[in-house]
């Protein structure tokens, strides 16, 4: 819901505050789903096309052609779900996610998951495709390529270490 608390969700009084919500989370869905359709049409490519370098990223072999069309399915259906969760929290009332979405604790949990499920989804398609890649580029048998790959692997596993560490707030 843009927080990382529902306290600000549930103090929103007045429509002014609950449109301005509602327009954060929609933008944010929709960027979600733009990036989504983009991952789509990478991963579509890469599933219907032939490596003009078989030898040197030959991302057709089975293993990497199966990430690559889970990667596919999760974009699709990440973008699928984003788009309809956009599209009904834009037209949806306050009052009626408070009654109904939200009224029990299961509701709330359900309505968090398809709200953030396109992210979600997005998430697992981005790994699965960097992971075609990834072993692709391992079974190239090209050294120096492979050894160029795994420094930029070693490279992003600091990413999650430091971002965690900013992210998180001191304690109190």
């Amino acid at each position: 819901m843009t927080r990382p608390t529902l306290i600000h969700y549930w103090q929103i009084n007045g429509d002014v505050e609950w449109k301005e919500h509602k327009k954060t989370v929609v933008g944010k869905l929709k960027n979600v789903n733009i990036v989504s359709g983009l991952v789509l049409a990478v991963s579509a490519v890469f599933l219907s096309t032939q490596p003009p370098l078989s030898y040197f990223l030959p991302y057709t072999k089975r293993v990497c052609y199966i990430l690559t069309l889970l990667s596919f399915a999760h974009a699709l259906g990440g973008l699928m779900c984003g788009l309809a969760v956009a599209n009904v929290y834009q037209e949806c009332e306050q009052e009626w996610i408070k009654r109904v979405m939200t009224c029990t604790r299961f509701r709330l949990c359900f309505s968090l998951l398809l709200i953030s499920w396109a992210s979600v989804s997005l998430t697992l398609s981005i790994l699965l495709l960097m992971l075609a890649l990834v072993i692709a580029a391992y079974t190239s048998g090209i050294w120096w390529f492979q050894f160029m790959v795994t420094m930029e692997l070693m490279s992003w596993v600091w990413l999650p270490t430091f971002f965690a560490w900013f992210a998180l707030r001191p304690p109190s």
